[in-house]
């Protein structure tokens, strides 16, 4: 009895956690789409949330000659194809550029 319940929880918790990496992508992927070059870093904070890393361009794909920080958004339902939404920003906090990232497995 106590193995099934173990089971029936571990299940529950990998379904769980499936459909919030979907849902969180869908929204990511449609949130994305809305930010437009020229929008301040803390509108893109509040479209976007928290990114998945922050830091000095370039880290992910080329970035904009202009960039001087980059977000990077993780798509966390593609395990064995990552994605990324990656954002750069120039000095004043504007955004400069934004592009969907897939690398190879």
């Amino acid at each position: 009895m106590v193995t099934r319940i173990a089971f029936i929880l571990v299940a529950l918790a990998i379904a769980g956690s499936a459909v919030w990496a979907y849902r969180h992508d869908a929204e990511l992927a449609a949130r994305a789409r809305e930010v437009e070059v020229g929008d301040p870093n803390e509108t893109v904070r509040e479209m976007l949330g928290e990114p998945s890393s922050e830091g000095s361009c370039g880290s992910i794909s080329v970035a904009p000659a202009a960039c001087s920080a980059e977000y990077v958004y993780r798509y966390y339902y593609t395990i064995f194809q990552p994605q990324y939404e990656v954002l750069w920003f120039n000095a004043e906090g504007k955004v400069v550029g934004r592009q969907h990232v897939q690398r190879a497995f």
